[in-house]
């Protein structure tokens, strides 16, 4: 009985320990989009006219490496874009993909021959970082939004980010609770990448900060807004002096365009003159010449 409960203890321990194990295995990498990653694939002892075969989930061939004939035949997706290190390590397999997109997340299995089939998995989880900024889109909220008098309407964008992330307000870097606002999502079906937008209705007074911050759990990282989205001063200020300027910059214009035309007439009419000039000139000299033929055929007679 005490050698059966010694049994079940080991062979609890050492199953506890392969879970461990594994879940270590595949903790995974973390790869960001349009950079380059290593998926890792020791195959020491492995059998060189094998066939080594890297493939995406259960369905995707990645590469195909035919060591019989060393022919190595890459899926349609990653052309230009993967390569072994075989060449430098035979006991090496890892993966070297470049280019990454959000369609490259998953799970991916190293198969290779060695004493027997052996195969190595690998977790890579797709990042890409967002590209944040902020705006005041309207210096009065209109009623149906909700504002009060002298509320102002922020937009906050986040662009080109993956996985989907979250939009965070904060006055004075505390956020805030319950905020007046409305979130709109919009995923790219071509790049896979998400676009956030969250527009917040508030009155600020004199003084105060505010700014929106964007959470990435994939990046384990929060962006904070410091940047203007369009490229234009948010108080009406900036905006009298950025009409002024466009005024002044159509009313040189207009009268540069008067001075050529002017110029112009003018040239066309000396022109017209010179020719019409001309042409008397010729004309004169042509009845000249008639009469000079005129009065010699006279004196001949």
């Amino acid at each position: 009985m005490e050698t059966y409960r010694t049994y079940f203890v080991m062979w609890t321990v050492l199953g506890l320990a392969a879970v461990f194990i594994s879940a270590s295995a595949l903790s995974g990498v973390k790869g960001i989009v349009k950079q380059k990653v290593l998926l890792h694939c020791p195959c020491v002892n492995r059998n060189v006219r094998k066939t080594i075969i890297w493939q995406l989930e259960e369905h995707t061939i990645v590469l195909r490496h035919d060591g019989s004939n060393n022919h190595t035949t890459i899926g349609e997706r990653y052309e230009n874009r993967v390569s072994l290190f075989l060449n430098e390590d035979k006991d090496n397999c890892s993966l070297l993909l470049s280019g990454i997109t959000v369609a490259d997340n998953g799970t991916y299995k190293c198969s290779f021959t060695a004493n027997a089939f052996v195969y190595e998995k690998v977790i890579l989880h797709v990042a890409a970082s967002y590209s944040v900024c902020m705006d005041l889109v309207s210096d009065q909220a209109s009623v149906s939004s909700g504002g009060g008098e002298g509320s102002g309407v922020y937009q906050c964008k986040a662009s080109g980010g993956y996985p989907e992330g979250q939009i965070h307000w904060e006055l004075e870097g505390h956020p805030l609770v319950n905020p007046s606002r409305r979130d709109v999502t919009h995923l790219d079906n071509f790049t896979g990448l998400y676009s956030l937008t969250s527009n917040l209705t508030i009155k600020l007074s004199k003084g105060e900060t505010l700014q929106c911050v964007v959470e990435n759990t994939a990046l384990a990282s929060n962006l904070t807004s410091n940047s203007i989205c369009n490229e234009k001063t948010l108080s009406m200020e900036g905006s009298g002096h950025y009409k002024v300027e466009v005024a002044a910059v159509v009313a040189v214009s207009l009268i540069v365009i008067f001075i050529v035309g002017v110029l112009l007439v003018f040239l066309l009419t000396r022109c017209r003159r010179h020719e019409r000039s001309t042409q008397r000139d010729t004309e004169r000299q042509e009845r000249g010449v008639t009469q000079s033929f005129n009065v010699y055929e006279d004196d001949s007679a």
